[in-house]
């Protein structure tokens, strides 16, 4: 069945407003509004193409972003970023330990009884053939967190650390830089027990259906 043209239109601008949208998170609106200036004050006078604005936007944001455009514009690749594995596990360490706050103690001494420390390790993988740099947060239960820089090239990365407390969760792309990742819902792991807010889903739906039963009730009598 043919797609009518108004329906490619509407999803082409979508495309293209949210491509727009992620080159704005990625350089920041200064840098994103210095290049739409420069674009109008060359083209006011011209034809404009795609490239020219692609040109004007290198220049404000000093640097080559041609790899961006090759993959929104010119190619037709889907960008998926996920967490594929969350672990955290107790170990038993000799020599210094990481402290959330940064810096390093020493461990206790191997004789010492139960864990001295967890080893989290943190698998991203990317499902799609394009390709973006992305932040990969991990978030550990004292309330700490840890950001790395994935430039996603590859197509999976490993981080691991050892520190006194367990993970809690992990993230891709914690502050939605990317709008164009087409399955967000895989962005993030935890290993927070999944009891109590089933329980707590269950509990509002039971009291929803309670309540229209009661009214139904109601109604008749």
């Amino acid at each position: 069945m043919a797609v009518p043209p108004g329906h490619r239109l509407r999803h082409q601008l979508q495309q293209d407003r949210l491509w727009l949208h992620t080159l704005e998170r990625y350089l920041g609106w200064p840098v994103l509004q210095r290049g739409l200036a420069l674009h109008f004050a060359r083209s006011r006078f011209g034809h404009p193409a795609p490239d020219d604005f692609f040109r004007a936007v290198n220049d404000a944001a000093g640097r080559d972003l041609t790899w961006y455009f090759d993959e929104v514009y010119r190619g037709s690749h889907e960008f998926d970023y996920g967490v594929e594995r969350l672990a955290s596990d107790p170990v038993r360490t000799l020599g210094f330990v990481e402290e959330p706050r940064g810096g390093l103690r020493k461990a206790p001494e191997a004789g010492a009884s139960g864990p001295i420390a967890y080893r989290t390790t943190v698998v991203v993988r990317r499902h799609g053939e394009a390709w973006f740099p992305v932040e990969v947060e991990t978030r550990f239960e004292d309330g700490s967190a840890v950001r790395e820089r994935w430039e996603g090239h590859e197509r999976w990365r490993a981080f691991t650390y050892e520190r006194p407390v367990r993970a809690r969760a992990a993230v891709v792309d914690p502050d939605r830089v990317l709008l164009l990742d087409v399955r967000p819902a895989n962005n993030s792991a935890s290993l927070a027990p999944a009891a109590p807010a089933a329980a707590r889903k269950w509990s509002l739906a039971w009291l929803v259906w309670l309540q229209d039963l009661l009214l139904t009730y109601g109604f008749f009598v």
